[in-house]
């Protein structure tokens, strides 16, 4: 009897087995795990639109906690494809969209591709995935990995692909600005330095500049990492151990007199916090609400310090669920489809 009955209720109808899916707020970001820094997600908004305006290439980044959190899924691979139709991700002509989807406790992510890509270009993102996103991702810095791993997929799959549709690589008889650009940040990333490499190396080279003593202008040596702990503060430790802020000291070899200057980090920047005035606060969210399709959610962010142990925490609204039968002709899209294309990884 037992086993009749769960027969039966396997067979109910669809409905109760539907897939829900998030309501984007943005065609360009929507990070619903509070992965990307305000600054690295205004620096990816700028390349997806950028991408949109030039290339008329439909592209999006989505964060979540759990795609669990949605309903049954067997496989993120699912989910993203379920996604990207329901939100009708790229030209529904082209089928040109790209969907780069980040799954932080699942430790998953998928870029899923519009079904106008060949299946070349499945082999092509893998790399992705495989070379970009995922070293940074075992790091824990998700935001230089979502930057630095959306640069490479659109120089490695939307400008390509555009460009052998249309067999139009050059734009007046000159290279495609946009083509050179994100080829450069691609090649800054192979060299190590991702998305924000020209910053990086413009602070590294005024960092390595010896400053001027102010009593008596000589030029000041730098000390070395062991040396230079006893001129901080526990405060400053704390952020050197964190790798929030790395500090450098310079001491001037003629009367000893000591510079102490600061560098925030691209990559893991912490929220500053109110107490002490350190950046040593970590972050964890936690869903107090599930939110559905009838209603928005709830959670709560909790921070703590880390040096000086203060707490507190806040709450944000989790946007209501749309269905996978939802049109997308709501979600700012244009109503393009995936056929399960594309390429993932687990970290």
């Amino acid at each position: 009897m037992r086993a009749l009955v769960i027969i039966l209720f396997c067979l109910l109808p669809g409905p109760i087995w539907a897939q829900n899916y998030p309501a984007n707020i943005s065609t360009y970001v929507n990070d619903f795990a509070d992965l990307i820094d305000p600054e690295t997600e205004a620096h990816i908004t700028d390349m997806l639109r950028e991408v949109r305006e030039q290339r008329g290439v439909e592209m999006t980044v989505v964060t979540i906690e759990s795609r669990t959190d949605y309903g049954p899924s067997d496989n993120l691979r699912d989910f993203a494809t379920g996604l990207f139709n329901a939100w009708g991700v790229g030209d529904p002509t082209r089928n040109d969209g790209i969907l780069i989807l980040v799954a932080r406790t699942d430790r998953e992510m998928r870029i899923a591709l519009g079904s106008g890509y060949p299946p070349a270009f499945d082999d092509r993102m893998q790399a992705v995935v495989d070379h970009t996103f995922l070293p940074w991702f075992r790091e824990g810095d998700y935001a230089a990995g979502i930057s630095a791993g959306t640069a490479e997929t659109i120089r490695r799959s939307a400008l390509d692909y555009v460009d052998t549709q249309t067999d139009t690589p050059l734009v007046g008889g000159k290279t495609d600005w946009l083509t050179l650009i994100l080829s450069s940040i691609g090649g800054l990333i192979a060299l190590g330095i991702g998305g924000a490499g020209v910053r990086l190396g413009h602070r590294r080279w005024q960092r390595n500049r010896p400053p001027a003593c102010q009593a008596c202008g000589r030029k000041m040596q730098r000390l070395d990492e062991a040396a230079d702990d006893a001129h901080l503060s526990a405060g400053q430790r704390a952020e050197e151990s964190l790798a929030s802020v790395d500090y450098d000291v310079w001491r001037c070899p003629s009367d000893g007199a000591t510079i102490v200057k600061s560098y925030p980090s691209f990559w893991r920047s912490r929220p500053l916090c109110p107490e002490c005035s350190f950046h040593t606060m970590n972050r964890i969210r936690h869903t107090l609400r599930a939110a559905t399709t009838s209603r928005s959610g709830m959670a709560e962010i909790n921070f703590d310090c880390t040096h000086c142990g203060h707490h507190f925490s806040r709450t944000e609204t989790i946007p209501m669920l749309s269905s996978s039968s939802s049109s997308s002709s709501s979600s700012g899209f244009s109503g393009g489809s995936s056929s399960g294309g594309g390429a993932g990884g687990s970290w």
